[in-house]
């Protein structure tokens, strides 16, 4: 698995809980490129929260995963989390 590449959190995107849930959301600059919100599942909000204030490989948030859930399969939680990373960079939310 290719993963070695240190990402965190754009600072321009922020996690805000609803109170029925977390959303990602651009602000400052970044809002002149992405004008959405990201309703993120409980997966999803972990993986932000786990970059928002560390640099952390790939690799890394896999086997955070991996002890998390050591009954999972380790194929299914490196796509999953692979997938998740290449949508927050699709919509620059991630700093490399």
């Amino acid at each position: 698995m290719k993963g070695l590449l240190k990402m965190k959190l754009n600072e321009n995107f922020l996690i805000h809980d609803t109170g029925n849930g977390e959303i990602l959301i651009a602000v400052g600059e970044e809002t002149k490129r992405f004008h959405g919100i990201v309703k993120l599942n409980e997966t999803g909000a972990e993986i932000c929260h786990l970059i928002e204030n560390d640099d952390l490989s790939l690799k890394e948030i896999c086997n955070h995963f991996y002890e998390k859930c050591p009954d999972d399969d380790k194929e299914m939680i490196n796509k999953g989390v692979s997938d998740f990373i290449e949508q927050l960079k699709k919509i620059n939310a991630i700093k490399l």
